[in-house]
C-alpha cells in the first residue's frame, strides 16, 4: 500500500486547484483522484463559464467573503498563464415594473459585499447600451466576465503536476477508511481493478458525490444532494439584426424555483457569450451566445438528456426581455447538472475536529468555479498553516 501525502477526490476546478495549492504548500505526493476520464467533466466543464462578481450572495456569507477577491484574482491567473478570460461586464435586467424590486435587491447585496462600479440605469440608459432588450431597469455590473472552463481546469491540474502532484483518471473513490493517523482510500479502476493509497490528509472537492464521498470518511456527514438540472440553448448573435448583442452577460433578475420541498432563488435563463478563435489564432469571445440555463430537479447526477425541456420553453423565457428573440433563432444545446444542498444556501468548508487532517467541501456550487483558487487556499491554510 502505498503512503502519500494527500488525496484530494474530484477533479473540477475546486479539486485541481486543492491538489496545486497543496503541493504548492509543500505537502508531498499529493493525488488528485477523479472517476472521469477526463477532468472538469461534470460541474465545472458543464457551466456557463461566468466569472461573478459576487452581486447574489447574503453578506457574511462564504461565497460573499470569497467572490469578490476572486472574481479579481480569476483575471490575473488568467492573464499569467494564458488562459482564455474576458471581462465582458454584465447587465441585471427587470423585464417588467415588478422584477424592480428584485433588481433593487440584487444592487444592496453588491453594494454590501463591495462589489465595484454597479451601477442602476434606467430603461432608456439599458436600451442604449443594449438596443435588443426591452426592461425597465438593469444593474450594470462591470467586473463580470467569461473563463474557458476547460482550460482553467487543465492549467490548475498542470500547476499542481509541476508543484509533484499526480492526477489520476478513470479512478473512482469506493471507500475512504480511517486507519489511526491516515486514512486508507480505495478506488476502482475501468476494468474494475481497485488499488488503496494510504493518505496523511483527504480533502473531499466531490462536487456532486460530496455527501457520499464524505461519509465515506465521516460516516456523520449529514447534507443531502439535491442535483438541478440546467438546459441550454445557442444563437448568434449575427442570426438577425435585431439580434444584435455587444459582448455582456444579460441575465433577468433572480426568481423562486420549486424543488420538492424547497423553494430556492435562482438567476433564470440569461445570455452568456462564448469564446471563438480569432484569425490571429486568439480565443475572444465570439458570436455565440448560450441561452440559459433553465433549472429543474434532475432524474439523477448522471442524467443529462432523459426528458430534455422544449425549445420553445427555454426562449420563452429569454424572450421576457429580448422579444426579439423567436425558437427559429436557437439551437438546442449542453445540459449541466449543479450540486444543491438541500436546506442550504452557502457553502459548507469544514475541518473535521476529530480528524483535523480530513476537510470536507460540501454543496459547492456557483459561484465556485470563480472562487476554485480562493477556497483552495483555505484548505491550504487548514492542511499546511
Amino acid at each position: 500500500m502505498d503512503r502519500v501525502g494527500a488525496v484530494v477526490v474530484g477533479g473540477g476546478a475546486v479539486g485541481c486547484a486543492v491538489a496545486w495549492q497543496l503541493a504548492d504548500a509543500g505537502i508531498r505526493n499529493v493525488f488528485l483522484l477523479e472517476r472521469n476520464q477526463r477532468l472538469g467533466e461534470e460541474q465545472s466543464g458543464r457551466s456557463s463559464g461566468v466569472v461573478h462578481a459576487g452581486i447574489y450572495y447574503a453578506e457574511g456569507s462564504l461565497k460573499a467573503r470569497l467572490c469578490a477577491e476572486a472574481n479579481a484574482r480569476m483575471y490575473e491567473l488568467a492573464a499569467a498563464h494564458g488562459i482564455p478570460c474576458a471581462r465582458t461586464g454584465k447587465l441585471v435586467v427587470a423585464p417588467a415594473k415588478d422584477d424592480i424590486p428584485a433588481l433593487e435587491e440584487v444592487r444592496s447585496r453588491a453594494t454590501a459585499n463591495g462589489v465595484p462600479g454597479v451601477e442602476m440605469l434606467t430603461r432608456r440608459r439599458a436600451a442604449a447600451l443594449e438596443p435588443a432588450l426591452s426592461v425597465e431597469a438593469a444593474l450594470l455590473i462591470p467586473t463580470t466576465g467569461i473563463v474557458d472552463a476547460p482550460a482553467l481546469v487543465g492549467t490548475l491540474a498542470r500547476l499542481g503536476e509541476e508543484k509533484g502532484a499526480s492526477v489520476l483518471t478513470g479512478f473512482e473513490v469506493t471507500a475512504i477508511r480511517p486507519a489511526g493517523d491516515v486514512f486508507e482510500v480505495t478506488g476502482r479502476r475501468p476494468g474494475g481493478a481497485e488499488e488503496t493509497l494510504e493518505a496523511e490528509a483527504v480533502v473531499n472537492a466531490a462536487g456532486l458525490r460530496c455527501d457520499d464521498v464524505g461519509r465515506m470518511a465521516d460516516p456523520s456527514v449529514d447534507v443531502e444532494v439535491v442535483p438541478l438540472r440546467g438546459e441550454y440553448g445557442r444563437m448568434s448573435r449575427r442570426h438577425r439584426p435585431p439580434l444584435w448583442l455587444s459582448g455582456r452577460n444579460v441575465y433577468p433578475v433572480p426568481e423562486l424555483l420549486d424543488i420538492g420541498e424547497e423553494r430556492i432563488l435562482m438567476v433564470g435563463a440569461h445570455l452568456t457569450p462564448t469564446f471563438t478563435v480569432a484569425p490571429d489564432g486568439s480565443t475572444v469571445p465570439g458570436d455565440l451566445f448560450t441561452v440559459g440555463p433553465e433549472f429543474r430537479l434532475a432524474p439523477s447526477r448522471d442524467d443529462y438528456e432523459t426528458d430534455r425541456l422544449p425549445l420553445d420553453f427555454i426562449v420563452g423565457r429569454a424572450m421576457r426581455y429580448m422579444p426579439a428573440l423567436d425558437v427559429s433563432d436557437v439551437q438546442l444545446d449542453y445540459a449541466g447538472i449543479m450540486v444543491h444542498l438541500k436546506g442550504e444556501s452557502d457553502w459548507i468548508v469544514r475541518r473535521d475536529e476529530r480528524r483535523p487532517s480530513l476537510v470536507q467541501l460540501l454543496g459547492i456550487d456557483s459561484p465556485g468555479l470563480t472562487c476554485c483558487v480562493e477556497i483552495a487556499k483555505l484548505v491550504r491554510k487548514m492542511l499546511a498553516g
